[in-house]
């Protein structure tokens, strides 16, 4: 069978566009990276780029494709593309990928570089705000030295796959050639990390083939849950829930992006604890970037008749109280469905971004 290598410039993390940086800026290093590898096994060329891109010079073929995702480095979801259909992966290792009665393989354009310079060198994407800065550094060389990571309050490695650590943690690494370093987001202090985990779950939904039922489903629902915690309507075992999804995930899911997309979010929860705490049970986010929008509950304790008209219709339990006592709704528990306001007949279930100051403790009607 002959062969084919493919040089995918559409499979990078949403993080990190190295792919077509590399190849416009250094592209007689890739391309003699590319016949270096495609001599070793007696391979054509294509250069696979997203729709729009080219690049004069290459050493190949060039198919443009709409189609970009993290799977498409894998040798028959590239395959699949190449046929007209869908990136799909393959879940085995011991597989052959063909099209047009070829064996594909895929390297990227830094894959190419580094066979022609060694792999002394890596690219890094760093992330700041909306701003994108790509470098070229050297392996072995800390982070710190050319990344402002020390006084950040956290940096993600990786992107969708990647980490959260802390800023300090975060200059002593040394870089290496994995996709570890393919990229580095800094979040400084005025930046919620429960909100950028909204933003990157929604880009995981995005990204996922759709191919895997863990995957597929697993990034929704983490998007929806993720967001429920900005929004008010989280609950705190919602945050086991997510640890106990993400173990089943990242043994199951067919490629390496399902098995590690839950990572983000699963370090973010570990290492910033005590605000995803306060999102959920304080419905509180002290950025300011979370509920703007949500709405509140609560019982007006100057108004309330004890009548337990809207502890009858809460789906949830989630209010307390007794005859010729002031209700009192369990913000953890409640699901802002509104059914209780439909069932007070006086009117004193009210709605705030902040809330007012409630009783804590069983209070008669009348003597708040």
């Amino acid at each position: 069978m002959k062969n084919l290598l493919v040089v995918s410039c559409v499979s990078d993390d949403v993080k990190a566009p190295l792919s077509m940086y590399i190849l416009k800026n250094f592209t007689a290093d890739v391309v003699a990276g590319v016949d270096k590898y495609s001599k070793e096994f007696d391979a054509e060329i294509i250069y696979l780029l997203p729709e729009g891109e080219d690049v004069s010079g290459l050493n190949g073929e060039i198919v443009h494709t709409s189609q970009i995702s993290p799977t498409l480095n894998n040798p028959y979801s590239v395959a699949q593309v190449l046929s007209g259909n869908l990136p799909r992966p393959m879940i085995q290792d011991d597989y052959v990928a063909v099209y047009d009665g070829k064996a594909v393989s895929v390297i990227t354009p830094e894959a190419a570089y580094g066979m022609t310079k060694g792999f002394e060198e890596k690219f890094v994407a760093i992330n700041k705000g909306e701003n994108t800065e790509i470098r070229k550094v050297n392996v072995g060389q800390p982070v710190g030295e050319f990344a402002a990571v020390d006084g950040a309050k956290a940096v993600l490695f990786g992107g969708l796959k990647g980490k959260f650590i802390s800023g300090s943690e975060a200059a002593k690494l040394k870089i290496d050639e994995t996709e570890k370093f393919s990229s580095i987001t800094i979040y400084d202090e005025s930046e919620c990390i429960v909100d950028a985990c909204v933003q990157l779950m929604n880009k995981a939904y995005e990204m996922s083939c759709g191919k895997c039922v863990l995957c597929r489903e697993g990034t929704s629902q983490f998007k929806q849950i993720v967001t429920e915690m900005t929004t008010g309507k989280a609950k705190m075992s919602d945050l086991d829930l997510i640890k106990e999804v993400s173990e089943l995930i990242s043994i199951g899911a067919y490629c390496p992006f399902g098995q590690s997309m839950t990572k983000p979010l699963t370090s973010a929860m570990e290492l910033f604890a005590d605000e995803f705490e306060e999102h959920i049970k304080k419905k509180f986010c002290k950025c300011g970037k979370c509920y703007k929008q949500a709405e509140l509950y609560y019982i007006d304790p100057d108004e309330c008749i004890g009548c337990g008209e809207c502890i009858d219709a809460c789906p949830e339990d989630a209010i307390e109280g007794k005859d010729g006592f002031i209700h009192i709704i369990d913000q953890d528990l409640c699901e802002q469905c509104g059914k209780c306001v439909s069932a007070c007949d006086e009117g004193c279930i009210k709605t705030a971004t902040k809330l007012p100051k409630l009783p804590k403790k069983k209070t008669k009607c009348g003597k708040w």
